[in-house]
This record gives structure tokens, sequence and C-alpha cells, in this order.
């Protein structure tokens, strides 16, 4: 493939995926890039890894955006919050630290602390 590791002690495999995070990894899919320090996406298609230890382990246009944050799979999910996670679905955003959402479409976990385990357009503002 035509991949490139620009980033200190940076890997990557599969076709046009980027890691220039300083030892940051992309180990498959296509399209994917690992930007932040000690960042990772595992596989899938046009997935961002963009924060500190960051990670997208698959899926489809995820993004991991947030310090410490993870989105497993699904298909347009964004982990913003620091310590956020999304596990999959599609569309839904975890936006404040500590925030998660299991899945489902849609759905916005707007709070610090806040959860949401799936169904459709649910957003979560508190504790």
């Amino acid at each position: 493939g035509t991949s490139c590791p620009s980033g200190l002690g940076s890997v990557t495999f599969g076709h046009t995926n980027l890691a220039p995070g300083k030892y940051s990894s992309v180990t498959g899919g296509e399209s994917n890039i690992a930007l932040g320090p000690r960042s990772s996406v595992t596989g899938g298609s046009k997935n961002t890894a963009g924060e500190n230890l960051s990670s997208v382990s698959g899926g489809k246009t995820n993004s991991a955006l947030g310090v410490l944050s993870s989105v497993t799979g699904g298909a347009d999910n964004t982990a913003e919050g620091k310590w956020s996670s999304v596990s999959g679905g599609f569309a839904n955003i975890a936006k404040k630290e500590y925030s998660s959402i299991s899945g489902g479409y849609k759905n916005s976990a707007a709070g610090a602390g806040s959860s949401i385990s799936g169904g459709s357009s649910n957003t979560a503002e508190g504790y």
C-alpha cells in the first residue's frame, strides 16, 4: 500500500493510511489517520484518532478526538471529551469528559459523566 508512518516511532499498514503522531499506529484498513501522539487506529475506513492516547478500533468515519477517548466501531461516531467512548452504532457523539454511548443512532452524551445505552436521538446532560 501507500501508507506513511511519518511520526517518530510510528507504524502503518494497509492502504493510504497515515500515522504522523509520535509513537502512533495504523494497523490496517484504508484512509485512516493516527494524528495524536500514542494514538492508534486498528482498521476500517476513514477513521481518525486525533488526540493523545486516543483510539479507533474499526468501522467507518469514526473519530476519537479527546485525550484517552475511544470509538470501537460503527459509523460516523465521535468521542470528543477526555476519557469518552462510543462503542458502536451510527452518528453518536460523546461530547464531555467521562461520557459514553454504547450504541444506537444519533445519540448525544452531552454532560460530564453522562451515559446512553442505546436507542435513537437521546440526549444525556448530567452525571
